[in-house]
Order: C-alpha cells, then sequence, then structure tokens
C-alpha cells in the first residue's frame, strides 16, 4: 500500500527495478538539462507532485503535469540563470513491491539574485505503467527561501 497525501492505494507492480530506475534517472537528467518534452514523457498527464512543508510557496501539491511545469519548473526557470542548474543524482533505493523508488539528487543553480542555490532533494516516486504517476519530494526550504526570498 502506497500512501500519498492521506489516500491510500494498492499498487501493483511487474516492473523489475532497472526499469523504475530508468525511469527516475531519465526524468532526472531531462531536468538537468531543461528538457521539458523528455521529462514530460515520464510523467503522467494526472501527475500529483508534492512539495513538502508549509513555509514557502513552492511547498504545495501541484496536481496534473501542466502544474507542474508551469507552477513548479516555471517558478524555479524564472529563478535560476538559465544552463547554470546541475543535477547530481547521489542514490536511488527501489522498493519494486511497491513500485517506489526514492532518488537522493543534490541541485546547484545560480539564481538571478547573484546568489548560489545549494540544495538536497529527497524524492518519493510511485510509477505506474511506465511513468512517474506521484511523488513525494523533501527539501531544505530555508534555502529555498534564502535564495527566493519569502
Amino acid at each position: 500500500m502506497v500512501e500519498m497525501n492521506g489516500s491510500s492505494k494498492q499498487v501493483m507492480n511487474n516492473q523489475p527495478t532497472a526499469d523504475l530506475e530508468k525511469v527516475v534517472r531519465t526524468f532526472w537528467e531531462a531536468q538537468e538539462k531543461g528538457d521539458r518534452a523528455a521529462a514530460r514523457e515520464v510523467l503522467s498527464e494526472e501527475l500529483v507532485w508534492r512539495v513538502a512543508g508549509d513555509h514557502a510557496a513552492v511547498a504545495r501539491t501541484y496536481t496534473g503535469v501542466d502544474s507542474f511545469f508551469d507552477d513548479l519548473i516555471g517558478t524555479l526557470g524564472k529563478t535560476f540563470v538559465p544552463g547554470s542548474v546541475r543535477m547530481q543524482l547521489r542514490a536511488l533505493y527501489t522498493d519494486e513491491g511497491k513500485s517506489t523508488v526514492i532518488s537522493h539528487v543534490h541541485e546547484t543553480a545560480q539564481a538571478r539574485n547573484g546568489k548560489k542555490f545549494d540544495v538536497e532533494i529527497i524524492t518519493l516516486m510511485r510509477i505506474e505503467d511506465g511513468i512517474i504517476s506521484t511523488c513525494e519530494e523533501f527539501m531544505d526550504l530555508h534555502e529555498v527561501l534564502r535564495v527566493f526570498g519569502g
């Protein structure tokens, strides 16, 4: 059973670890390159992406792939100097039985306000039918506030 936002859903999985991890790697590689089309290929149209927390504007639930790109990624795009984003995938941990991949990513970027963004990100991504259907993202929101303003 996988729980997201207080709801639970039984997930049946026939995907091996390598396939699940390939989806997540593809997503993070596309994000670093700013390749929205490639990232979108591994995201569900009904994506539910939650940035955990409550004291930063980015900390909320983004429902639908368009909201994810327009509201979350679009905000980042306006904040960071183009081409400055670096995402180092440090680790993947996979639970085949729950179709869930936990990723640890180190993200850095140069903000247009002159500040350097440097944050560790942990995500719990559920993969269904070869695409990411839900994600719970955890990061240091104090770093977000420091760079983005409050």
